[in-house]
């Protein structure tokens, strides 16, 4: 492409940034600018940061997550970004996005004109770290297996932001971490839409901590710290008591840690705390203490129901929980249900998505999580539910039409289920996207049997049935 072509371009992608509404909408847009090119960018993390940055804010109508939501959607419509590499063909379904290299070079201009992020002239359109006139700062390596210390001499008490862009290997000296006065956010995990992107923590044995996760005793000195990921970050195999003194923190995101043990034993001193991911930390051995009296909490991911030791605080205890709208839960191997339990999840009314998953569970418990199952209760303001590895052949009695009328979203993946009859012949679902996978032991229904069923469906994926049918398109 010619030069004097490259530039009609550029102002067109430019008139396209200036059109768009409010300063929320720009910034948002403009951070962008530091992920590298052809990389899928996971939407959750991208929101968490715009939130801890203080880009999006909650207002009486809405909570900043659910703006962060809009404006991704926002920003899709107007094509400035598209959906990842292989996401359905549904704007409510997709979970990342990357970004057309002419629409990052104008966004890379604006970004260093706005004075939001510096990039580096030795590394072309890479943002940088060394300048102390910046508030925000990335970690990039050209070599991804060299381990990367956090650069000497860097203006470390005046940061508000360090992001991790593409360093795999972390080398964080604790007193550098308390150095970070100000900072309110630490992106150190994974943004990238691949799990199998791998970051380490590393370690010196030179400034005295004796593992990975003893460095992370430097982060009791950030008092401002509203945003902390650690996300997909191998090696930390518990975290330090020292992250109860982070009395500003809003979101921690330890999603797919997976050589996490233990978090510390109570928690209720982070008063402030409204998103917890603990998703995917397949080893992690129980729940803290204190979980029911975080009452700004809005998101809980990842809540393992195991042994009545190691689960102190209890699904019935949720319901004082008044801000509670996501929550997802995993029995893990050992989980002990109380009887009654899981009708208790109906109590938890300002819930409006639930994810439930099934590990396999050993044969002391089986009988009785079966029967506890099958008495699955929901709350009625409901709008997503999302079931994995159910182990009965029927649908929950808490699972009808009648029961949850504003009921969106249905997933169920996996498991014994062999039916979905509901047994209530005058009411139908009001659910717009429905998704069945690797049910083997349900025979496919078709696709007009479920649209009679759920006649008000926009979109539905079915696949890995008993007859192997597959149908994955809007309807």
């Amino acid at each position: 492409m010619g030069k004097e072509k490259e530039s009609d371009v550029i102002a067109n992608i430019r008139r396209s940034y200036e059109d768009l509404d409010g300063t929320e909408l720009k910034v948002c847009l403009l951070s962008l600018s530091i992920f590298p090119e052809n990389n899928a960018i996971k939407k959750r993390p991208l929101i968490y940061w715009w939130i801890g940055e203080g880009f999006i804010t909650s207002t009486k109508e809405k909570r900043a997550e659910e703006i962060g939501e809009e404006i991704f959607e926002k920003l899709m419509r107007k094509d400035l970004i598209q959906p990842g590499e292989g996401e359905p063909n549904c704007e409510l379904l997709v979970k990342s996005c990357t970004m057309h290299p002419w629409i990052r070079r104008m966004l890379i201009s604006l970004a260093s004109e706005a004075r939001l992020f510096h990039f580096d002239s030795i590394w072309p359109m890479m943002p940088s770290y060394s300048i102390p006139t910046w508030r925000r700062a990335c970690l990039v390596s050209k070599d991804p297996v060299k381990v990367e210390p956090i650069p000497e001499g860097a203006e470390l008490n005046t940061l508000l932001t360090l992001f991790n862009v593409n360093v795999q290997y972390l080398d964080l000296e604790q007193k550098r971490l308390e150095e970070l006065k100000k900072v309110e956010v630490l992106q150190l995990g994974r943004w990238q839409n691949s799990p199998t992107h791998h970051i380490e923590l590393e370690h010196r044995r030179s400034v005295g901590a004796s593992s990975a996760e003893g460095i992370l005793n430097g982060l009791g000195a950030q008092k401002y710290l509203k945003y902390l990921s650690l996300r997909g970050i191998s090696r930390i195999t518990q975290l330090p008591d020292s992250i109860l003194s982070l009395i500003s923190l809003e979101i921690l995101d330890l999603r797919a840690c997976h050589d996490l043990e233990r978090l510390p034993s109570d928690i209720s001193s982070l008063k402030k705390l409204t998103h917890l991911d603990v998703s995917e930390c397949f080893l992690l051995e129980g729940m803290p203490k204190g979980l029911q009296k975080l009452a700004s909490l809005q998101v809980l991911k990842g809540f393992l129901i195991g042994t009545l030791k190691k689960t102190p605080c209890r699904l019935g205890e949720l319901a004082k929980l008044k801000n509670l709208r996501r929550l997802s839960i995993h029995l893990g191997n050992e989980a002990s249900v109380q009887q009654g339990e899981f009708t208790k999840l109906e109590g938890v009314s300002s819930l409006r998505h639930l994810k439930i998953s099934w590990g396999v569970l050993s044969s002391n418990f089986k009988k009785d999580i079966d029967k506890e199952s099958g008495k699955l209760s929901f709350p009625s303001n409901l709008e997503k539910l999302d079931l994995q590895g159910l182990p009965i052949s029927n649908l929950p009695e808490g699972l009808k039409p009648s029961k949850l009328k504003k009921l969106k979203k249905l997933y169920i993946m996996g498991g014994e289920l062999n039916s979905l009859s509901h047994g209530e012949t005058n009411e139908h679902w009001k659910v717009e996207i429905l998704r069945l996978h690797f049910l083997k032991k349900l025979k496919s229904p078709g696709l007009e049997r479920l649209k009679r069923e759920f006649p008000c469906m926009q979109y539905c994926a079915v696949s890995k049935l008993l007859v192997d049918e597959q149908n994955n398109a809007p309807i």
